[in-house]
């Protein structure tokens, strides 16, 4: 334990000091900033549900989306030294909160995302275009964003669609009267991969 090696005046010192200090308003202050069950259910939830909203684009779910994400990891991060304080008193807390397994998985697919390659867009005899990639290491999703104009101006550029899939990832019809460009990138929550090729669908 970090005191183990403190004379015992100082620690009588310190503890007298923290006596002060550690009175039932500040105790139900600490207690307070933890998340209860509920909340974390109903903070989780709007976590999980709100993922395909932020994968389409929507401005709006990607805001909720964001809030709740930051939520979920002041929880976890409450959470993991709760336990790990608790295993002091009961070694077994930390067994029952699988949050150090959670987050060396985390860590270990922490990579940085590439850039998807060989990136086609192709129609099928019935006139449905696709899209078509391999797939990239570590990421979640996928956006795949289309330019009407000059594709050298990023204000041009708007996302079509999203997906968790990179084969056959059925797009949108588009104004087949534009020159049209298509571009993908992977993403893994807010970090968001390099761009791939252009693909050019010119004019039917």
């Amino acid at each position: 334990m970090p005191y183990d090696d403190t004379n015992d005046p100082d620690l009588i010192t310190l503890s007298e000091a923290v006596l002060q200090a550690f009175t039932p308003e500040m105790y139900n202050h600490m207690i307070s900033l933890l998340p209860t069950p509920e909340i974390y259910a109903a903070t989780h939830g709007q976590f999980a549900n709100g993922y395909p909203a932020y994968l389409k684009g929507d401005p709006d779910g990607i805001k909720a989306f964001e809030e709740a994400r930051n939520a979920i990891k002041q929880f976890l991060t409450m959470l993991s030294g709760l336990s790990k304080t608790a295993a002091i008193k009961d070694p077994t807390v930390p067994e029952r909160l699988p949050l150090s397994q959670t987050h060396t998985k985390a860590t270990g697919s922490n990579s940085s995302l590439t850039a998807a390659r060989d990136f086609k867009a192709y129609y099928d005899r019935k006139g449905n275009i696709y899209a078509t990639f391999p797939k990239i290491p570590g990421s979640k999703g996928y956006q795949i964003w289309l330019c009407e104009g000059d594709p050298n101006v990023e204000g041009n550029w708007r996302l079509l669609t999203s997906s968790t899939n990179s084969r056959k990832v059925l797009l949108p019809t588009l104004n087949r009267t534009n020159n049209n460009w298509l571009k993908v990138r992977g993403m893994r929550g807010t970090e968001a991969g390099p761009w791939s090729n252009l693909v050019a669908i010119a004019p039917a």
